[in-house]
């Protein structure tokens, strides 16, 4: 049996403000376009099952363009592959806070092919095959109900979106055990944005493109897709080729004068000039008093499609536990003062941090408004 596995594509994700032809949002038109290089890669391989992970969509309204680009997108999709099943499960993104609302991957039901389970933990039979499916709302209700391998199944697929325990969680949705990889044919995971294996038929797929609130984190990592041939046994993680992210090396501004801070950044900036890529630039040791080299940094996001310079003063220098002195972004105090924080149970460290990121996010692009290409 041959299977590919997606996840967190995150469609609709929308980002820094710069447009496209017909005044789309550049960046979600990007993650659309990564989403297509994946499909067409998927079907060079021609599996007999693919399998989506959660978080197709990366809020629960997204915009028409996206709703209407994605249903064309897999009806084709389906179409060229015969109507041979491909399985949709629901993470935390694509669901609706309200009970009464309709998920919007309900749109694909009528495409041929195409299963999708949205709330609870339901088996989906497909000939020889079936795929147990664990949506987001099934664990984060903490539906008690049974992951066993169904009885008499030629090849068994689990597929579940929610957070495993690993060892930098506080908080997470399930624990890798529970899987009981060794009973399945493969176990498709999703929800975390870094492809991930723990076994020869079990991983993360990680995300297909950059849509993380903090990139920087993940952008030495490639993004992609996992093919996986029961009679091989081993996973192979298909790489996507994506806009560029770029977390340029870090400036120290200590002592330089404001012509020498701004070489330092051209001469940093060496990318080609129809890249259009998205970077970050952090300047450490930044003197109150210093004139910044305005005209010079905005001559560099010219040729960026977006160029985020964290300036880091010397008061916001935080102390590490090493007792080094380095810099730290927003998103990094941010996540280690959750992470130290004494919350009760009640209180979902993983939601909190993620908010904050998110609402970090919308800060900095604010912020950098009149520097983007």
């Amino acid at each position: 049996m041959k299977l590919a596995h997606l996840s967190d594509t995150h469609l609709g994700y929308y980002a820094y403000g710069k447009t496209a032809a017909g005044r789309q949002n550049q960046r979600e038109v990007d993650v659309c376009a990564t989403f297509q290089r994946c499909l067409d890669g998927i079907l060079e391989r021609d599996p007999d099952l693919v399998i989506h992970s959660g978080d197709f969509f990366h809020v629960t309204r997204p915009s028409n363009y996206s709703l209407i680009w994605a249903y064309k997108a897999i009806t084709r999709f389906q179409a060229r592959r015969g109507g041979r099943p491909f399985v949709i499960i629901a993470g935390n993104h694509d669901t609706p806070q309200h009970a009464e609302a309709v998920n919007i991957l309900r749109l694909f039901d009528d495409i041929d092919g195409v299963r999708v389970e949205t709330d609870a933990t339901r088996l989906v039979e497909l000939g020889e095959t079936s795929v147990l499916c664990v949506p987001h709302k099934s664990l984060s209700a903490g539906e008690n109900v049974s992951w066993a391998r169904p009885v008499g199944a030629h090849h068994a697929i689990l597929t579940l979106h929610g957070m495993a325990d690993r060892a930098e969680l506080d908080h997470f949705d399930f624990e890798l055990k529970e899987t009981r990889p060794d009973d399945w044919t493969y176990v498709a995971l999703g929800d975390w944005h870094v492809h991930q294996p723990y076994g020869r038929n079990i991983c993360y797929a990680g995300s297909t493109d950059f849509t993380e609130p903090d990139i920087w984190g993940a952008c030495g990592r490639p993004k992609g897709w996992v093919y996986f041939d029961s009679e091989i046994g081993q996973l192979e993680h298909v790489s996507l080729a994506t806009r560029r992210v770029i977390d340029l090396p870090p400036i120290d501004a200590d002592d330089l004068t404001t012509e020498q801070l701004g070489e330092h950044l051209v001469a940093n900036a060496t990318w080609d000039d129809d890249d259009l890529p998205v970077v970050r630039q952090r300047v450490r040791n930044v003197r109150y008093g210093l004139e910044w080299p305005l005209p010079t940094e905005r001559s560099i996001a010219a040729r960026a499609l977006f160029y985020k310079v964290e300036k880091i003063r010397v008061s916001e220098m935080p102390t590490l536990l090493s007792g080094s002195t380095q810099a730290a972004s927003l998103e990094t105090c941010w996540g280690n003062h959750i992470d130290a924080s004494p919350f009760g149970a009640a209180i979902d460290k993983t939601n909190l941090k993620q908010l904050g990121l998110d609402l970090l996010q919308e800060v900095a692009e604010d912020e950098t408004a009149p520097v983007e290409a």
